[in-house]
C-alpha cells in the first residue's frame, strides 16, 4: 500500500480516536428532585445525577436530615446499575429563609469550626447514602465581601475529605457579571467541574425578554473561559429545561408547554420563553465544538419521555446520531 495513503489512513484513525475519547468524556448532568419517577429516568442519556437538595440547618454547619430517604436510596441503586453517578447537590437559592438569603452559608463559613464541622456533616451523609459526590450550591458568595475566601477555604476542605475516600466536588455557579467574581480563580483546583447556570437572564429592565437564548449560552461561557480562566474541561454549559413568562415569573416545564399546544421546535408559546430542540441541538453542539466538559440540565422531571424528549436530542447529538 502506498505510504502516503497509509499515512492518511492513521491520521483519520487517530482523529477518529481522538473525537471519540473527546465525547465519551462529555458530561451530560441532570439536577433532579423527589418530583422525577424513578422508573422514568433517562439513565441511558445521562452521565451524572445531582440530587436536590440537602439543606443546611439554621446554625449553617450541619445538615438537615434528607427528605425521601426511601426514594434516595433506590435512585443511587438504579443509577448504579446503568453506571451513572450521583451527587448530593447542597444548596439551592431557597435554603429555609427566603430566596436567595445565603445567611446559612455565611454564617459557616465565617469559622474555622464551622467549616469543620460542615465539611464532616457532609462527608456523613455521603457515606451513608453512597453518594459519588457533592455539588456545591451556594448562592452566592460575594466578590466585595469575605465570604469568597471563606469559599475558597471551604472547598479546599471539602475537596480533601471527598477525594481521600474517592468522591467528587462540583459546585454550580452564577452565568456572568460581577457575582461571579465570588468565586475565585484559585478554588477551581479544587473542583472537578463547574455547572454555569445560563439561564434566567431575564431580570433587570421590565421588558419581554428570553430568559436563556442561545447568544447568552456562548456569551456566559466565553465570560468564564476568557474573563475567569475557567479551564475548558472544567466548564459546564446549564441548559433550562423550563419556561420563564417574562420578568423573572416562572412558566410551565417543558412537558407541560407541549400538553398545551407549544411546538418542541420553538422557543416561545403563548407568553413562555423556551428551549425547544433547536436550541438545546444547538447549545450542545457548540459545547462539543468548544470541547467543554459537558452540559447540565435544570431540572430532569422537565422533560417528555418521547420523541420529543430534549435529553434524547442532547445524547444523539453527543453521540453523533442527529
Amino acid at each position: 500500500m502506498n505510504k502516503k495513503i497509509i499515512y492518511f489512513v492513521f491520521f483519520v484513525s487517530l482523529m477518529s480516536f481522538v473525537l471519540q475519547a473527546q465525547k465519551s468524556n462529555f458530561k451530560i448532568i441532570a439536577y433532579s428532585t423527589a418530583a422525577a419517577k424513578i422508573d422514568s429516568i433517562p439513565y441511558q442519556y445521562l452521565s451524572h445525577i445531582n440530587y436536590s437538595f440537602a439543606i443546611p440547618a439554621k446554625t449553617g454547619d450541619t445538615l438537615e436530615p434528607l427528605k425521601n430517604v426511601d426514594y434516595v436510596k433506590l435512585l443511587i441503586e438504579k443509577a448504579k446499575k446503568h453506571n451513572v453517578k450521583v451527587f448530593l447537590s447542597i444548596g439551592g437559592w431557597g435554603i429555609g429563609d427566603g430566596g436567595g438569603d445565603d445567611t446559612r452559608f455565611h454564617k459557616m463559613a465565617e469559622t474555622e469550626t464551622g467549616q469543620k464541622t460542615f465539611v464532616a456533616s457532609c462527608m456523613k451523609m455521603v457515606q451513608y447514602f453512597g453518594f459519588d459526590g457533592i455539588d456545591f450550591d451556594w448562592e452566592y458568595p460575594d466578590p466585595d465581601h469575605r465570604s469568597a475566601q471563606d469559599f475558597t477555604s471551604l472547598c479546599k476542605k471539602l475537596n480533601y475529605a471527598l477525594k481521600a475516600v474517592g468522591k467528587d466536588l462540583t459546585a454550580a455557579v452564577v452565568s456572568s457579571g460581577k457575582q461571579a467574581y465570588g468565586v475565585e480563580e484559585e478554588v477551581y483546583q479544587y473542583f472537578d467541574w463547574l455547572n454555569i447556570m445560563s439561564y434566567d437572564g431575564d431580570y433587570g429592565p421590565k421588558e419581554l425578554k428570553h430568559h436563556a437564548p442561545y447568544s447568552m449560552a456562548v456569551s456566559n461561557i466565553e465570560f468564564w473561559l476568557n474573563e475567569r480562566k475557567l479551564p475548558l474541561e472544567k466548564c459546564i454549559l446549564g441548559l433550562p429545561f423550563y419556561a420563564k413568562k417574562g420578568f423573572g415569573n416562572y412558566g410551565f416545564d417543558y412537558k407541560k408547554l407541549l400538553k398545551e399546544g407549544a411546538s418542541p421546535y420553538d422557543d416561545y408559546w403563548n407568553g413562555h420563553f423556551y428551549n425547544g430542540l433547536f436550541t438545546i441541538t444547538n447549545k450542545t453542539k457548540y459545547a462539543l465544538d468548544k470541547k467543554l466538559g459537558g452540559v447540565m440540565v435544570w431540572e430532569m422531571s422537565c422533560d417528555t419521555n418521547d420523541e420529543y424528549s430534549l435529553f434524547r436530542r442532547i445524547y444523539e447529538v453527543v453521540t453523533n446520531k442527529k
